[in-house]
């Protein structure tokens, strides 16, 4: 845990030069429509691709309410939710990179995401990549390594 807080603080130095892609509340765009809309609102669109809030905050904002369907949906798509709750199977596994430049998630997503699995009891191989962006460009080598380590 010690390391991960470590290099989170290095990436709030990194960050703090870039400015972020995203406003307030970031995923679930207040606006939705057309340019408005932000990438994971598409991942909530309906048959005629219309994008969607997921959020009720989003939503109220809009002056609409979160249907039952996106609800579920979203419920799917979270794991912080489901990590830890009786019934759900959690892989024992995990690698998780996330760039200390990346302007379109913020690292806490990564950061709780690895801490909440480490609580868990989960085997976490985090790491904030310095000086990358979104786009990543990882180490494969090192992915594929640790892939042979954990199938020996």
């Amino acid at each position: 845990m010690q390391k991960l807080i470590v290099s989170a603080l290095a990436a709030v130095m990194a960050l703090s030069a870039s400015a972020a892609k995203k406003s307030a509340p970031a995923f679930d765009a207040l606006g939705v429509a057309g340019n408005d809309a932000s990438g994971e609102n598409d991942e909530f669109d309906d048959v005629n691709n219309t994008p969607a809030n997921f959020t009720d905050y989003s939503a109220s904002k809009n002056g609409k309410t979160v249907s039952a369907k996106v609800k579920e949906e979203e419920y799917l798509l979270n794991p912080m939710e489901q990590i830890g709750q009786q019934g759900v199977t959690v892989a024992p596994h995990w690698y998780i990179r996330h760039g200390s430049i990346d302007r379109d998630t913020a690292f806490p997503v990564a950061l709780n995401l690895a801490t909440k699995l480490e609580n868990e009891g989960k085997d976490v191989n985090f790491l904030l990549a310095w000086n990358r962006p979104h786009s990543g460009d990882y180490a494969l080598n090192e992915l594929f390594e640790w892939i042979a380590e954990i199938t020996k």
